[in-house]
């Protein structure tokens, strides 16, 4: 049986206190000099979405016009922005949750974050991580689980696409779905075996298909 939309209607038997956490970016990794220029969070609460946030952050670099050809963000918009020392605050607060903080692909998103925190003079989260991508991969196998793909497979509702606010929601509504696909068909009954299962399909399939 695979996961449908009525997964999305049921809570977990256990308790689902995390925050989602998306980001969008100058560009694919950290370490060639790309930052974080929007970042987004979705605290969800016992299944429920509780509160949202979202700022766009100063680079202090351009954004290559390819990547503003996938989220629409310009430099003007990020000129006016704040800088990391004034975001990297807020974001090291709200990551401080009961449970895990999700990522849909949290070996893209995840750097950049510990990045954006670095830059503000704040330590890198080192908490509990449930990767969507990996649920999804367990579930489907390792192609056709992006984003957009997954809600519209499952039928839930669709928001802004490659905005970090927009993806966090989106993210927001897939874990709920496949967290309780995996408590009825796998018998996952706890966040910490969630997360330890999506990371190790997230471990396993990254390094298959490279």
């Amino acid at each position: 049986m695979m996961p449908t939309k009525e997964h999305a209607e049921r809570t977990t038997s256990y308790a689902m206190d995390v925050v989602v956490c998306d980001t969008e970016t100058t560009g694919f990794k950290v370490p060639e000099g790309h930052r974080l220029i929007e970042i987004a969070t979705v605290h969800v609460l016992r299944g429920k979405i509780v509160r949202d946030w979202s700022a766009l952050v100063n680079p202090s670099r351009l954004i290559p016009p390819d990547a503003t050809k996938v989220h629409g963000i310009t430099d003007a918009e990020v000129a006016l922005a704040d800088m990391p020392a004034v975001v990297a605050p807020i974001v090291s607060a709200a990551l401080r949750c009961e449970g895990a903080v999700v990522f849909h692909n949290s070996p893209f998103d995840l750097p950049f974050v510990n990045q954006l925190l670095a830059d503000g003079g704040q330590p890198p989260f080192d908490g509990p991580v449930v990767d969507t991508l990996g649920l999804a991969r367990g579930i489907y196998g390792v192609s056709g689980n992006s984003l957009g793909a997954l809600v519209a497979k499952l039928g839930l509702p669709a928001e802004t696409a490659h905005r970090a606010l927009g993806d966090a929601r989106m993210t927001a509504r897939l874990l709920l779905t496949l967290a309780s696909w995996y408590e009825e068909q796998r018998g996952i009954v706890t966040l910490t075996d969630l997360a330890a299962y999506s990371l190790d399909v997230m471990r396993r399939t990254t390094f298959a298909r490279r």
